[in-house]
């Protein structure tokens, strides 16, 4: 509620951080991060040094939330003013590139191992499942007329020669990509079989990586982009540095619960491999596009787990973190 014992002024209201964070979803620790890391508001001080804000703090908080929740990280909006702010909201209620059924690659399966993967397939945000077959004879009598933009192959072992009849294959089903899932294969045979048209990925078949591959190949996210702010500020910032993690680890002991040093373990280990997912060699282009799925997935993981810790940290009501 408005502050007004406190507030130097009536002329407009005055909200105590325990008021501003009930109206805007936002725990009292994010809130402190954001003001100390980013300045996403400045809040004035009472005599007795207590933050006030102002309805204008309340609405930039609200805005930027909203785009945090959306996927949007703070440190790429922060600097934003609320006319930019609205303007993200806006669009991004859009819906999503490839997110209609019209627009998603159809895909189809071929090999009788591929079978206990179907219901995956089917639920894919990415792609289309269209059919399932044992083999390509199978869908050429069902399906002679099928537009097909991915096709899925089973292929135990790779050769050296092994691109020119994926290669026909390719033409044969009409397919736009042609994806292989192999066994066992030389590095030589590898290296020329890729290709705009043609890639290989190792058994088993991974749904995360066929989806990183064919989200790429059709445009869903940019070409050997690893960096850890990718356009559109998809990666969240850290709510949490080293020395505080570190520190969150050691006040298990204090309140007779170890969610503290669990989440901070956690958190920690997926920051390390973050990082390596980021920094990690790609020997083509489908290892970039795995590389950069990987390493998003990892950074939404980890900022849902601060998440957890803050909200520990907060019920908790665990000692002031260091410099904060």
């Amino acid at each position: 509620m408005p502050d007004a014992q406190d507030s130097p002024t009536q002329d407009q209201a005055k909200y105590r951080i325990g008021a501003v964070c009930r109206l805007t979803g936002l725990s009292q620790h994010v809130l402190r991060v954001w003001e100390k890391r980013y300045q996403v508001v400045k809040p004035e001080r009472s005599e007795s040094q207590r933050r006030l804000y102002r309805e204008s703090d309340i609405s930039r908080l609200t805005l930027l939330k909203a785009l945090v929740d959306r996927g949007q990280a703070i440190g790429s909006i922060a600097d934003l003013d609320t006319a930019e702010l609205e303007r993200r909201l806006q669009q991004s209620t859009g819906t999503p590139l490839g997110a209609g059924a019209s627009e998603k690659p159809r895909l189809a399966l071929f090999g009788e191992s591929f079978a206990a993967h179907e219901a995956a397939c089917a639920a894919s945000e990415i792609f289309a499942l269209c059919g399932h077959f044992d083999a390509v004879s199978e869908f050429s009598v069902q399906k002679p007329a099928m537009r097909l933009d991915v096709a899925v192959i089973e292929w135990p072992s790779l050769h050296l020669d092994s691109g020119i009849e994926a290669t026909r294959l390719a033409n044969r089903l009409n397919a736009r990509l042609l994806i292989l899932i192999y066994d066992y294969a030389p590095r030589a045979a590898l290296q020329r079989l890729q290709s705009d048209r043609i890639t290989a990925l190792r058994s088993p078949l991974d749904i995360a990586a066929l989806e990183a591959v064919i989200a790429w190949r059709f445009g869903f996210i940019p070409a050997g982009n690893t960096s850890a702010e990718p356009v559109g500020g998809l990666i969240p910032s850290r709510e949490f540095n080293d020395r505080e993690l570190a520190y969150l680890a050691t006040q298990s002991p204090a309140i007779a619960c170890e969610c503290p040093m669990h989440l901070a373990q956690l958190i920690t280990s997926l920051v390390r491999f973050e990082s390596y997912s980021a920094e990690c060699e790609s020997r083509n282009s489908a290892d970039a596009a795995l590389h950069n799925y990987l390493h998003n997935t990892t950074s939404r993981a980890r900022h849902m787990m601060e998440q957890a810790l803050a909200r520990v940290v907060e019920l908790e009501n665990l000692s002031p973190l260091p410099d904060s």
